[in-house]
């Protein structure tokens, strides 16, 4: 108010000075009386103006929106703001959105004191006072207006809208057009007041303030106080304090976010090629320095507009003198590149994670509606950032590397998975380099595992035919006819230094990965493959198109558009190298069994599901029962056999003088189509899958080979080309971590084997 008499006594003396050419202001001047009378009429019509004015708004006429729907004002009704779903990573971390505006909701509560302040001092100071509509404040605008017409400069441009109008324009945008459209009539204006009393008179002030804040846009995308602060300053308004500065910012992008906003907006630099000619190469470099000032000048204005909201909090008694001098951005002072912090809204490293996540919902019952708009969600998962981060930063730079030197149509893609043993509980997951440039999820893709199946075929001839690691299989080839004719004629891996034909252990097998020892290994058991097959799928390998099974055979995700009964392991000899195709997910959880004792858990992804305030829990995932698939002791040695893997086997090279102790699986499919490598410590299963998505061979990698073997002409195998990954990885992860070691059994096991083999390999 004092600056307000303050201004008018100011206005008065200005006046004349302004059109004292005016007779009738001169008379007025000169006879005191004239004067007396003149401002008695204008406080007789202001008042009838008001009296009428606040009747007709009030009791004059329903309000409906444009289907001629009565208005609900009613405490209950719900704000008209869409809602954000929330991803949240094991650590409470925000790795994810799902939305059609970003908007994290809060209640009053939780916003800062000081915030709710500044916002009131600067749009309305009367809001917890007057009845909807500030009288004051449109009287001011409107002489305001008027005087400017005469190029009388009075007051800061100011507009009478407070807090409840601007609210009644934000809360119906979407059923009065008149106010998503912002048009400039004065039947808007006298709509968006009337509602504004109505408001006022049926919410509570703290609840209208509260969906106000929530709902102003802020730019960049953003819309609300709890996205403002994240994206501006990095700051979760539920924990960390706002700085005064930070305050007068936010406050003043709800009256303009891009004139106001903090950032500044670098234009493009031309590019010039030497071809213009001088005069056009003058013009473009004025026409980018003309836009370099513009861009100054912008902020310079925010900068004021920021003092002048610390100063309406200095004047309102919210903050101090001396805060005030402290705080104020001084004339010509840069705006501080630590305040600044724009963080993105999108994090691709978790973009396929995001997806799985929304499309494990939808198959659950959740819309997309439910999710992108109106349930606004907090989803907890179960995904580890450290983990996530470490694998996606080693992931894209091997891509890069095994890339160079390609041509574009031939580069190849991957994936990857980890999962911790103890818990199923999925840590990390990417189904491709860039989310954003592709959504294929080759985590899911179904592709042939080739070598990395094996194990499976192994476990089931120790867990149910009671073989030994020194039993004898045949390493020979054979053939086989199948329908129409068509001769099958499996081979083994090329190699320098094969394993010679003839009767191999058992271990051997498996070790050096050799497919002849493996294919006459299924073919003596009782049943054949079906053996094999029925201890991959209680162990949740299935094979079936777009979904995950657990042990049961029940369907734990579903991708949209699968029913879960395409394709399927198939009960015949291919099978038993690799030949059916798997999707990542599946198996890697499969293997988590071996360094589990036997024991199947389906993995989670989800740990339950809350809504937009955290409080009511809308999804919660069933604790995984554990169920015995293997013995103790199949499930050692098969650990013991990957461990070989890594000290005299195909992950010998990769996995050289590691310090945390691991057990891997190479993995290489005919062609090779694919190339891969599971691998597993006593708490983490990690597992590695590249290849074309059209399904091509890898023919070579030349640049990578060379800088990784020595050679151009080493072939592609999983060891090589996913090996080194996985051990970077591993290597990053326990490199802060106590490092873990497998049961003394399992080492027993693993010395039995490399004293056997020591001279041989």
């Amino acid at each position: 108010m004092r600056i307000f008499w303050s201004k008018s006594r100011e206005l008065l003396e200005y006046i004349p000075k302004r059109i004292k050419e005016k007779y009738w202001l001169v008379i007025i001047k000169r006879r005191p009386w004239v004067k007396r009378a003149f401002w008695g009429i204008v406080i007789f019509f202001t008042l009838a103006s008001a009296g009428s004015y606040y009747y007709i708004f009030r009791y004059v006429g329903d309000l409906k929106d444009d289907n001629g729907q009565l208005l609900d004002f009613s405490e209950q009704s719900q704000a008209g703001f869409k809602l954000t779903s929330y991803v949240y990573a094991d650590n409470n971390e925000t790795i994810g959105r799902f939305f059609q505006e970003v908007r994290d909701p809060l209640k009053l509560a939780e916003v800062p004191e000081q915030l709710k302040n500044g916002l009131i001092a600067a749009e309305d100071q009367r809001f917890y006072s007057h009845p909807g509509v500030d009288l004051p404040a449109v009287i001011r605008a409107v002489v305001g207006n008027i005087l400017r017409k005469f190029n009388i400069k009075y007051l800061r441009n100011s507009g009478a809208s407070g807090i409840a109008q601007q609210y009644t324009r934000l809360y119906y945008g979407d059923k009065i057009k008149q106010f998503y459209t912002r048009e400039h009539t004065l039947s808007r204006k006298v709509k968006e007041a009337r509602i504004a009393i109505q408001l006022v008179e049926h919410r509570s002030r703290d609840k209208i303030i509260e969906d106000f804040m929530n709902m102003i846009y802020l730019g960049h995308g953003v819309n609300g106080v709890a996205e403002g602060a994240l994206r501006y300053f990095g700051k979760d308004l539920r924990k960390d304090e706002l700085t005064l500065r930070e305050i007068a910012i936010l406050v003043s992008m709800n009256k303009s976010p891009s004139l106001y906003c903090p950032v500044y907006h670098k234009p493009n630099e031309p590019i010039i090629d030497g071809k213009e000619d001088p005069e056009a190469t003058q013009k473009i470099k004025k026409e980018y320095e003309a836009e370099s000032a513009k861009e100054i000048i912008r902020l310079t204005f925010a900068r004021d507009r920021y003092n002048w909201v610390l100063e309406r909090m200095l004047d309102e008694g919210n903050i101090s003198k001396t805060e005030f001098e402290t705080t104020r951005f001084k004339k010509d002072e840069p705006l501080d590149s630590d305040l600044i912090r724009l963080k993105p809204i999108k994090n691709p490293a978790y973009g396929y994670g995001n997806r799985m996540v929304k499309e494990f919902l939808l198959s659950r019952g959740v819309s997309e509606a439910q999710l992108s708009e109106h349930g606004g969600f907090r989803i907890y998962t179960t995904i580890n950032t450290e983990v996530q981060n470490i694998a996606s930063e080693e992931f894209e730079k091997h891509l890069g590397s095994l890339n160079e030197g390609l041509k574009q149509e031939d580069k190849i893609n991957g994936a990857f998975v980890i999962i911790e043993t103890s818990t199923g509980n999925i840590l990390a997951l990417s189904g491709g380099n860039n989310f954003d440039e592709t959504q294929y999820n080759r985590a899911m893709a179904s592709r042939s595992p080739g070598s990395g199946f094996k194990p499976f075929t192994y476990a089931a001839a120790m867990e149910h035919y009671q073989k030994g690691f020194f039993d004898k299989i045949c390493n020979c080839p054979f053939t086989r006819i199948w329908g129409e004719g068509k001769i099958w004629a499996p081979q083994n891996f090329r190699e320098e230094n094969p394993v010679p034909y003839g009767y191999i252990d058992l271990a051997t097998g498996l070790i050096r990965s050799i497919n002849l020892a493996t294919l006459n290994l299924a073919m003596s058991l009782p049943n054949g493959a079906q053996s094999v097959v029925l201890t991959a799928n209680s162990m949740g390998v299935r094979g079936n198109y777009g979904v995950v099974k657990d042990s049961d055979g029940n369907v734990w995700f579903r991708r949209p558009g699968y029913d879960g009964n395409g394709g399927g392991l198939e009960v015949g000899l291919p099978t038993v190298i690799g030949g059916s195709d798997v999707n990542m997910l599946e198996l890697a959880n499969a293997y988590t069994v071996f360094f589990r004792k036997g024991i199947y858990l389906r993995p989670t992804l989800i740990k339950e599901v809350k809504d937009s305030y955290g409080i009511k829990t809308i999804f919660k995932s069933d604790a995984p029962i554990a169920k015995e698939v293997l013995s103790d002791k199949t499930a050692d040695k098969m650990v013991a056999l990957m461990r070989a893997v890594t000290k005299i086997g195909t992950a010998k090279i990769s996995m050289r003088d590691i310090k945390q102790q691991v057990a891997c699986k190479t993995g290489t499919s005919n062609g090779p189509k694919d190339v891969s490598i599971w691998c597993g410590t006593p708490e983490i299963v990690i597992a590695f899958r590249f290849g074309n998505d059209d399904f091509s061979k890898i023919i070579d990698l030349p640049t990578y080979m060379r800088k990784t073997s020595g050679s151009i002409n080493t072939q592609v195998t999983g060891g090589w080309v996913a090996g080194p990954l996985a051990r970077r990885v591993i290597d990053r992860i326990y490199e802060n971590r106590n490092k873990v070691e497998f049961s003394e059994q399992v080492e027993n096991y693993l010395n039995e084997l490399t004293q056997r083999y020591s001279d041989k390999n």
